[in-house]
């Protein structure tokens, strides 16, 4: 069976080194303890450098025929400066170097620059209609602003007009929210852990989806596609409880479950267990399921046999597998 994952990353590791030099104090001190934790847990270079090596190993190996890949780790869209234009442009055509080396098996999601929204429309044109790539990701924040802010109109009616997905990903927390919420009587570490993929960044992914539900931005971009990873970030689980509470405000259209359902395909992520799968099943169309690894963050052995083992009829499981993911992004 043909299998397509979406959520898979790759590290550009020049504009990775400016991003960190411009993004100003990190929120966690790397101290000893922590920069020894960062080494063990962070890929690989080959793994998150190259698409071709040890990726391509790990994809024939485990059933994977095409991954969408985007930029990962300090992500070049969320830094708030000028040169975040030019460090996504730099990061989108080495992206698209890769790909064409192994053409039938990659496809990207462009790095937009968040910072200048006019500047991150016209990114992602050039990069679906010069280079190919099949939408955009975004991760996080950018400058404190999630996409709900009417500054970002220019970027969420490019990705109308190409009828492509941005793919809101999780992103590192502000230093003070990290601070507020995360910091506590632990090492570092386990504070980064509780405010990034432990728990912290992906409360604030959804977060993101439900701003632009709630802020009216899917009524001015009716037809915005958004992709949401690791089961929908809560969300998908929480969608009685957003409809019942939310309908006493009466400020939108439609019920918040709605919204979803309408503008919003989920995917694992690599959280490979079959009791997230049955619950958002029952939550979701089988039509807005998509499947992902979070290469090479997650490097799992079962990509295809957790499709297996899933209860699907032959017909959802294709659909999940490939089909809608080449529906969707047009592959």
């Amino acid at each position: 069976m043909r299998i397509i994952t979406v959520e898979e990353h790759f590290h550009h590791p020049d504009a990775i080194a400016r991003v960190q030099a411009l993004a100003g104090v990190p929120a966690v001190s790397s101290d000893t303890s922590f920069a020894s934790f960062v080494k063990a847990f962070m890929p690989d270079s080959d793994s998150a450098e190259r698409l071709g090596g040890n990726r391509l190993a790990h994809m024939d190996r485990v059933g994977i025929d095409v991954q969408v890949v985007s930029h990962g780790a300090n992500h070049p869209g969320s830094l708030d400066h000028p040169e975040a234009v030019t460090l996504c442009r730099q990061v989108n055509d080495a992206l698209a170097q890769q790909i064409s080396e192994h053409p039938t098996r990659f496809r990207g999601f462009a790095s937009v620059p968040l910072y200048d929204p006019a500047a991150a429309a016209d990114e992602l044109k050039r990069c679906v209609n010069e280079l190919g790539f099949v939408g955009a990701l975004t991760m996080g924040t950018c400058g404190g602003r999630f996409l709900d802010d009417e500054r970002f109109t220019p970027l969420l009616t490019a990705a109308e007009e190409v009828d492509l997905p941005i793919y809101v990903h999780p992103g590192p927390p502000p230093a003070s929210v990290s601070r507020t919420y995360y910091a506590g009587n632990w090492p570092e570490a386990v504070q980064w852990v509780f405010a990034g993929p432990g728990f912290g960044w992906h409360a604030e992914a959804g977060i993101h989806v439900l701003r632009l539900i709630l802020s009216g931005a899917l009524d001015r971009h009716p037809t915005l596609k958004l992709l949401s990873g690791h089961w929908g970030e809560f969300v998908a689980g929480w969608l009685d409880r957003l409809d019942e509470l939310f309908g006493y405000c009466k400020h939108l259209d439609r019920p918040i479950s709605e919204y979803y359902r309408d503008n919003v395909w989920v995917t694992p992520s690599g959280m490979y267990n079959q009791k997230y799968w049955k619950y958002v099943l029952a939550e979701v169309d089988t039509a807005r399921i998509l499947y992902s690894e979070d290469y090479p963050y997650v490097q799992s052995d079962s990509v295809s046999q957790f499709l297996d083992l899933a209860d699907l009829t032959p017909d959802q499981r294709a659909a999940i597998a490939h089909r809608n993911a080449e529906s969707l992004l047009r592959i």
